[in-house]
């Protein structure tokens, strides 16, 4: 059943390095926040070596469950939905780390499809954008990639499996030699082959997730993440190649030194930011409007349908 309008719902988005919670009600079918959180327990970190979500991360994300229930229950939320993305689909031991967060914490996690994933960050990202039906977004995740924009009516995307965190646990865990960007690079290329040119040319770039809001934040010389500033930014090519080379020629703690917001995401930065050029480039797209919404937003229209 849908959600009944000024309903307050909670829905908790685990990615592959996040965690993000958004209590919020739907007024007129527009999604109304009330309150957002983010932790990052870097679930998918090695992962991709190692096939399973180590033991320390079930706990560490429990904890997190029990932190977002208690916000939850402080501003009236009446449901949770807590819905896992790539690092969920790919874990060997998924399955166990879904019943231990279901035992400890009383919340069920949904694993939802990248079909599922793209179309929803589609929704999150479009909502409060003009002239959306002429645009593509890009959803740069940590262990997967989406592309979706709609033709015709009619929604389209590709969910491809590379993304911040996959793309430095396989690449850039040593370092960001240039034989290692141009094998990586590479490898992004070789997935967009199978997205049609010209499904993609002309369209405006919406940018969701981490990558595109950290990359705002830089540009603007923040410390602290800042919502009315990053929402709606405009990232030119050039604006994100600049900033790629000043990270490429600091090191680890001038990195964490650019903002806050750095914390949990230094490490996998540069791959992120990697795979935007590379997106840019290949489809000839200059710029880049930064959404700070994305796939929690886009669930709450459906939370309700994947019970």
């Amino acid at each position: 059943m849908p959600l009944k309008s000024g309903e307050i719902i909670s829905v908790i988005d685990i990615g592959t390095n996040t965690c993000l919670l958004l209590v919020a009600s739907l007024q007129n079918n527009i999604p109304v926040k009330i309150f957002e959180a983010q932790e990052i327990p870097r679930l998918g970190k090695d992962l991709y070596r190692t096939k399973n979500i180590s033991k320390e991360k079930f706990a560490l994300v429990a904890d997190i469950f029990r932190k977002y229930i208690y916000v939850s229950r402080e501003h009236n939320s009446q449901k949770i939905f807590a819905f896992g993305t790539s690092a969920l689909r790919d874990a060997e031991n998924s399955n166990e780390f879904i019943e231990y967060i279901s035992k400890e914490t009383g919340v069920r996690i949904k694993v939802i499809s990248g079909e599922d994933e793209a179309y929803h960050g589609y929704l999150g990202a479009v909502f409060d954008m003009e002239q959306h039906e002429q645009c593509v977004v890009l959803d740069i995740g940590g262990g997967s990639t989406e592309i979706s924009f709609k033709s015709e009516g009619v929604f389209n995307h590709k969910s491809i499996n590379i993304g911040s965190v996959r793309l430095y646990e396989n690449y850039f865990r040593e370092s960001h030699s240039e034989i290692k960007i141009k094998e990586a690079s590479d490898l992004i290329k070789a997935e967009l082959r199978n997205i049609s040119y010209d499904d993609i040319k002309g369209r405006a770039l919406i940018g969701v997730a981490g990558t595109l809001t950290t990359l705002s934040a830089i540009k603007h010389g923040l410390k602290k993440f800042d919502e009315n500033i990053i929402h709606k930014d405009i990232l030119h090519l050039q604006d994100v190649k600049n900033i790629f080379e000043k990270l490429i020629s600091m090191n680890d703690e001038e990195i964490l030194d650019l903002g806050e917001y750095m914390k949990g995401r230094s490490e996998i930065i540069l791959s992120g930011t990697l795979i935007l050029i590379t997106v840019m480039e290949f489809f000839g797209l200059d710029a880049v409007t930064v959404s700070v919404k994305g796939l929690r937003y886009g669930l709450l229209y459906k939370s309700a349908d994947f019970l």
